[in-house]
């Protein structure tokens, strides 16, 4: 299933429905603001899949360890 874009007013406007659908449909979405990614809603079972994903690598996937400034 392709994420479905949505803007931060439409998830304020549309919050249960769309929390809804990530966590019962498995409906993924990429919220944006002024135009630009970021942030993505998954249901708890897709996020602790790529969690799992993720153990055992050397690579921390957690904004934390990540540089995130505008460059």
């Amino acid at each position: 299933m392709e994420p479905k874009t949505i803007s931060v007013t439409e998830l304020r406007l549309s919050a249960a429905e769309i929390l809804g659908q990530a966590g019962y449909v498995g409906q993924h979405f990429i919220v944006q603001r002024f135009g630009r990614p970021m942030v993505a809603i998954v249901g708890v079972e897709e996020y602790e899949k790529l969690m799992h994903s993720w153990r055992g690598r050397d690579e921390d996937p957690s904004p934390a360890s990540r540089d995130l400034s505008l460059k």
